[in-house]
């Protein structure tokens, strides 16, 4: 088996186990950080959390992993000749969904929360919006070779953000009053309260999700063409 592949399986099983500890102590109210009534007041636990996309992207992510490290055991066990393609666009979309997340905590999220912008990175949201989404972007850019993916199999990256928009939507607007989204329902805070917002920012979104699947899409094919110099 070749360095590559050995160090992409590790990485991988580290992903999948960090994400099953990190959802599991979610579940189950677990933190370790003696959080404070104002760290509280910001996060969430149990099955509610699962309302949020970073929980959602991350979970995505983490059983991905898993997949496509049993199908890498496979492929250095000579029982297949290639990955399937298919694999590789849900991994781009996992990839695609959790840069989402790690950015938006970081360009978003942390100006809003303000002098309470550490919460982001507390316990399970460590993992949630840094360290998880670091390793599977490594992952996908640096190990992920030869996906015989085209630029309009780029497209696909939005699919986790479009599925999300969808129900995140219907439950702003079903949660709306005067023109105005209720704030426990549009908990991100895009729509800035106003309804109409939506038209906006919602295409906003999916624009700026389909430009980190093509960035990621590119850099793994420069890196893969670099390596086959």
């Amino acid at each position: 088996m070749k360095k590559k592949a050995i160090v992409s399986i590790i990485v991988n099983g580290l992903i999948f186990c960090l994400t099953a500890y990190a959802t599991t102590c979610l579940i189950l109210g677990v933190n370790f950080s003696g959080r404070s009534d104002e760290v509280l007041a910001f996060t969430a636990s149990n099955l509610t959390a699962f309302k949020y996309f970073t929980v959602d992207s991350n979970v995505l992510g983490g059983i991905m992993a898993l997949i496509y490290l049993i199908f890498e055991i496979s492929l250095a066990k000579g029982k297949r000749t290639k990955l399937p393609k298919l694999l590789h666009l849900v991994r781009l979309t996992a990839a695609t969904g959790l840069s989402l997340t790690m950015l938006v905590t970081a360009f978003f999220l942390i100006p809003q929360f303000g002098e309470h912008w550490y919460i982001l990175y507390i316990d399970n949201n460590f993992l949630y919006h840094l360290i998880i989404p670091l390793l599977s972007v490594i992952t996908f850019i640096f190990f992920e070779e030869d996906t015989n993916l085209s630029l309009k199999d780029s497209l696909f990256g939005i699919i986790s953000m479009a599925t999300y928009a969808i129900f995140y939507t219907i439950n702003v607007f079903a949660h709306s009053g005067n023109g105005h989204p209720l704030k426990d329902y549009d908990w991100y805070g895009f729509l800035g309260g106003k309804i109409t917002n939506a038209f906006i920012a919602i295409p906003a979104m999916l624009l700026i999700t389909w430009l980190i699947s093509l960035g990621l899409w590119i850099l793994n094919r420069r890196h893969f063409r670099k390596n086959m110099i």
